[in-house]
C-alpha cells in the first residue's frame, strides 16, 4: 500500500493527467512519399510563422524531425552544425503544446516544455535566440539557473531553459511547477554524455517520468555516434516505438581549410595570432586552448598589442566577465577571443572569420565543435593549427582526417554511484514530510541503471549518509536528513555534481568584485598560505593578478605587471579513448596491435610507443610493473607514450590473458594506492563519492576499466624494438 507521503515523490495526483492523455493531439499522416513543406506547414499551424517562416526553405534536419515530434516520438536528432536542429526540435514541440491548449483553455498556464542546457552560458544564449518565436507565438519563455535563480510555481513560463543543477533544485523545492511537463529538450546532447552531469540529467529525466510517464525527451546533438545508446539512456522511451533516430547527413556542406605553424614558446604562439590579425585587417579571431593557464596567458600577450580588442573566455570567470567577453567579442568590429572549451558551442558571439587552435584538443568531437565556429554564416572553414612539437602535428592531422570522415571513437563511461547519495538527498527535500528510503531511491532511478545498482545498493548508500552523519534513520527506517544535508540544502549546495574541492574566489581587492574562481593544488595553497603570499602571481580575466592576502578561502587581488611569467591555477585535461589512441597509432605508420619500444640513450632507459589511451594505460603501466619495467606516472598517465627503466631486452610479449588480467585486476584491487586514486580521479567521480561504499565505487572502477577486455586485447600485442 502506498503512503500519502510516498505520493508526494510521484506527484501522480494530477487531476488533469488522465484528461490530457484523452487530448493528445493525433495529427493527420503526411502522404506517402517524400515529406515537404506543404506537409510541414499543415502539421504546424501555430508555430509556422514563427519558427519558419523567416527561412527561404527548410533544412533537411527540419524536414526530418518535423512529423515524428508533432506525432509525439522521442527523438534524437544528429545534424551538422548551423542546421536549424533548434527549430527543427522546437517548433513541433511547442506545437503539440499548443494543440493542447487550443483543446484546454487552462493548459497555456502551466510550463510544458523544459530546455535543458549543458551549461549557464548556453542557457543565456538560448534564451536570446529563441524568446522572439516563442513570445510570437503566444507563449512566455523565462531562465532559471545559477545566474538566474527566480522561478515562481504558480507562475511558470511556458518554456523554461535551465540547467541540470536547477532543475535538480526545482525538482526539490518546487515539485508542484513541473506537474504539467511534456517534453524536455536536451540540447548539445553528447557534451552531457560520459559526464558526471550526463548522469545527473539522465536521473532527472527518470525522476520527471515518473510522474510525468509519457513525458517526451528530444535531443539535439552535432555530432552523436553512439545515437541509439544516447537515445535509450537519456530518452528512456517507454518501448522501442517510442523512440526514433534521425541522422541527417550534409546541411552546410563547407570546405575546411587548414593551415599548420609551430611554435616553440607561448610568446611565439601569440606572435603568430598577431600575424594573423595583420595579414586580414578588420577580421575576428577565435582562439582555442586545451588550459586556462594558455587562455591567460596568450590573452595578456595580445591585449599588450595598440588597438587590438582582446576578450579571454573559460569556466572560471565570473557570470559579470563571461558576459563582458560574450558581449565585447560579439559587438568588436575586429579582434580576438581567447577560450577554452567554453565557446565551442552555440553561444552568440557573431561570425567568426578565422579559428586558431593551440594544440591539438583530446578528442575529435571537441575538435569539429571548434573549426565549427568558423565563418558559420557560410564560407569556407578557416582553421589554423598551432603546435609545439611535430607528433603534436600528427595529432592535428589525424583530427582532421577524422572530422572528415565523421569517427569520433566515444569512450562511453557506466553510470556513476556517486549520482545516487546526490539524488537521495534531493528526493527526501522533495518529499514534504522530507524523509528518503532505499525503495523510493531504486524506483526513481533510470530502468537500466537501476538493473545495475540494485536496492541493497540503495539501501548501503543511505547508511553510509547515516554513518556520516549526512543523514540519520527515524523510528521507521526512513532516513531523514542532519544538519550537514540541512546546511546543503539552505545553501543550494547539494544540486551539483561538479566537484568544488580547492575552487575558491578570486576578488578585485579594488573593486571588491568577484573576478572568477581558481582551482588550487596542495602546492598552490601551501604557497598562498605563506607569508610570500603576497609574491604570488596568477593570470585571470586576461590580466596579470597579485595576491595581496587571503582570507576566509578567498584569494584577493590587484592588477599588476609581474617580473616572472605567472601561471593560472587550473583543471586536470579530459581523457583520451583507446580506439581514438589506436586510430592515431595506425595513421602514424604504426604496425597493428604493435607495441613500439626504443633506448633512451640513458642508462636502462627506454621510451614506449603504446597507444593505449587513459583508461587503458593505467592497467598497462600495471602490467609493465609486473614485468619489471620502473614507470613514473607522477604527473598522470601519458595516453601514447611514456620513458620507462628496465634492465636488459624487452620482451616479445606481455603476457597470455590470465597474466595480464592477473595484474591489471591486482591494480584495481590496490584501492589505497596512489596510481589506483589517480586513475579514479581520472573518471571524474563527483563530489559525493564519500558516501558510496568502497565495494560499490570499486565495482565501478571495474565496469570503467574492463580489465578482462584489456587483457584479451593486450595478449593479441606483441613488443617491438626498434
Amino acid at each position: 500500500m502506498t503512503s500519502s507521503s510516498d505520493k508526494s515523490f510521484a506527484l501522480q495526483d494530477d487531476p488533469f493527467a488522465g484528461l490530457e492523455d484523452a487530448l493528445e493531439y493525433s495529427p493527420a499522416r503526411a502522404p506517402k512519399g517524400d515529406f515537404g513543406e506543404r506537409e510541414a506547414r499543415r502539421l504546424l499551424p501555430h508555430v509556422w510563422h514563427a519558427f519558419f517562416g523567416r527561412f527561404g526553405r527548410l533544412t533537411d534536419p527540419q524536414l526530418a524531425a518535423i512529423k515524428p515530434i508533432v506525432e509525439g516520438k522521442s527523438v534524437v536528432l544528429c545534424a551538422a552544425t548551423a542546421s536549424g536542429k533548434t527549430e527543427a526540435l522546437l517548433g513541433p514541440m511547442l506545437e503539440r503544446t499548443m494543440q493542447r491548449a487550443a483543446r484546454k483553455s487552462t493548459a497555456q498556464r502551466f510550463l510544458r516544455v523544459i530546455i535543458l542546457c549543458p551549461t549557464r552560458a548556453l542557457c543565456n544564449d538560448f534564451l536570446r535566440r529563441v524568446r522572439r518565436p516563442i513570445q510570437a507565438c503566444n507563449l512566455s519563455v523565462d531562465l532559471k539557473s545559477g545566474d538566474s535563480p527566480n522561478f515562481d510555481p504558480d507562475r511558470p513560463p511556458n518554456v523554461l531553459i535551465t540547467t541540470p543543477e536547477s532543475l535538480d533544485s526545482l525538482l526539490s523545492r518546487k515539485p508542484h511547477g513541473l506537474k504539467h511537463v511534456e517534453s524536455i529538450f536536451l540540447d548539445e546532447v553528447h557534451l552531457l554524455d560520459g559526464g558526471n552531469r550526463g548522469d545527473h540529467t539522465r536521473a532527472l529525466v527518470a525522476r520527471i517520468k515518473s510522474f510525468r510517464p509519457n513525458l517526451q525527451i528530444c535531443c539535439a546533438s552535432a555530432t552523436a555516434p553512439q545515437a541509439e545508446r544516447l537515445g535509450l539512456e537519456f530518452a528512456q522511451p517507454n518501448s522501442p516505438e517510442d523512440l526514433e533516430i534521425l541522422r541527417v547527413q550534409g546541411g552546410r556542406d563547407r570546405d575546411l581549410s587548414v593551415e599548420y605553424e609551430q611554435f616553440h614558446r607561448m610568446r611565439d604562439a601569440a606572435a603568430s595570432i598577431y600575424r594573423l590579425t595583420q595579414n586580414q585587417l578588420g577580421s575576428k579571431i577565435l582562439v582555442f586552448a586545451n588550459k586556462r593557464d594558455e587562455v591567460e596567458y596568450i590573452a595578456a600577450l595580445l591585449a599588450a598589442e595598440d588597438g587590438l580588442p582582446v576578450f579571454a573566455h573559460h569556466g572560471s570567470l565570473a557570470k559579470p566577465e563571461r558576459l563582458r567577453a560574450e558581449r565585447g567579442f560579439l559587438n568588436a568590429t575586429h579582434g580576438v577571443c581567447v577560450a577554452t572549451m567554453t565557446l565551442e558551442l552555440g553561444i552568440d558571439i557573431g561570425n567568426v572569420d578565422r579559428v586558431v587552435l593551440l594544440n591539438p584538443p583530446a578528442n575529435v568531437a571537441s575538435f569539429t565543435q571548434r573549426i565549427g565556429r568558423s565563418n558559420r554564416r557560410g564560407g569556407d572553414i578557416q582553421v589554423t593549427c598551432l603546435y609545439a612539437s611535430a607528433f603534436d602535428l600528427q595529432r592535428f592531422e589525424h583530427l582532421v582526417k577524422c572530422a572528415r570522415a565523421g569517427q569520433l571513437f566515444v569512450e562511453a563511461i557506466p553510470f556513476r554511484p556517486s549520482i545516487l547519495p546526490q539524488q537521495a538527498t534531493s528526493l527526501l527535500f522533495q518529499n514534504p514530510d522530507n524523509w528518503v528510503s532505499d525503495r523510493v531511491l531504486h524506483k526513481r532511478l533510470p530502468p537500466d541503471v537501476a538493473a545495475e545498482w540494485t536496492r541493497a545498493d540503495c539501501r548501503a548508500v543511505l547508511e553510509t549518509m547515516r554513518r556520516e552523519g549526512y543523514f540519520h534513520a527515524n523510528a521507521r527506517g526512513q532516513f531523514v536528513a542532519d544538519e550537514p544535508a540541512r546546511r546543503d540544502y539552505r545553501y543550494g549546495q547539494m544540486h551539483t555534481h561538479i566537484d568544488p574541492d580547492g575552487e575558491v574566489e578570486v576578488i578585485d581587492e579594488t573593486t571588491g568584485r568577484q573576478v572568477g574562481t581558481a582551482l588550487l593544488s596542495r602546492k598552490d595553497k601551501s604557497r598562498l598560505e605563506e607569508s610570500s603570499a603576497s609574491h604570488v602571481g596568477f593570470l585571470l580575466a586576461g590580466k596579470q593578478r597579485k595576491v595581496t592576502r587571503v582570507k576566509d578561502q578567498k584569494i584577493f587581488v590587484q592588477s599588476n605587471n609581474l617580473p616572472d611569467e605567472p601561471s593560472f591555477l587550473s583543471r586536470m585535461g579530459p581523457r583520451y579513448s583507446f580506439d581514438l589512441a589506436r586510430d592515431l597509432a595506425d595513421f602514424v605508420g604504426v604496425e597493428e596491435k604493435t607495441i613500439l619500444m626504443h633506448p633512451t640513450g640513458a642508462r636502462d632507459g627506454w621510451y614506449i610507443e603504446h597507444f593505449f589511451g587513459s583508461i587503458w594505460g593505467w592497467l598497462l603501466d600495471a602490467v609493465l610493473e609486473h614485468h619489471g619495467f620502473m614507470t613514473n606516472t607522477k604527473g598522470g598517465i601519458s595516453h601514447f607514450q611514456s620513458k620507462l627503466k628496465y634492465k636488459g631486452t624487452p620482451p616479445e610479449s606481455l603476457g597470455d590473458i590470465f597474466t595480464i588480467q592477473t595484474a591489471a585486476e591486482k591494480f584495481l584491487d590496490d584501492t589505497d594506492a596512489p596510481k589506483y586514486k589517480a586513475l579514479l580521479r581520472s573518471l571524474q567521480p563527483g563530489p559525493w563519492l564519500n558516501y558510496v561504499p568502497d565495494d560499490m565505487v570499486q565495482r565501478w572502477v571495474y565496469h570503467c576499466a574492463r580489465p578482462a577486455d584489456f587483457a584479451d586485447t593486450l595478449a593479441e600485442f606483441r613488443v617491438v624494438v626498434v
